[in-house]
């Protein structure tokens, strides 16, 4: 049980850490521009980005966990 919840937090930790970016990315910025190949390939092995087919080609979206997370996120006051 302890693997299941250190990988939970892992998740979200690494959901909090990217959120500008996964922001972007939910408001149709190319994750190509965002994140190198490597780190793209380790978030979609994470679960926190996953692949669309389409005619343009293949599309990273936000997974439906990681786009929850990023919804109950609360910006820090400046």
């Amino acid at each position: 049980m302890a693997k299941e919840e250190l990988d939970k937090k892992n998740f979200e930790n690494l959901v909090w850490f990217y959120r500008e970016e996964l922001t972007a990315l939910n408001k149709g910025a190319r994750a190509g521009e965002l994140f190198q190949k490597g780190l793209r390939k380790r978030m979609k092995d994470y679960g926190i980005l996953v692949y669309k087919h389409g005619r343009s080609g293949l599309r990273y979206l936000l997974s439906s966990a990681a786009l929850e997370i990023l919804q109950t996120i609360k910006p820090t006051p400046i």
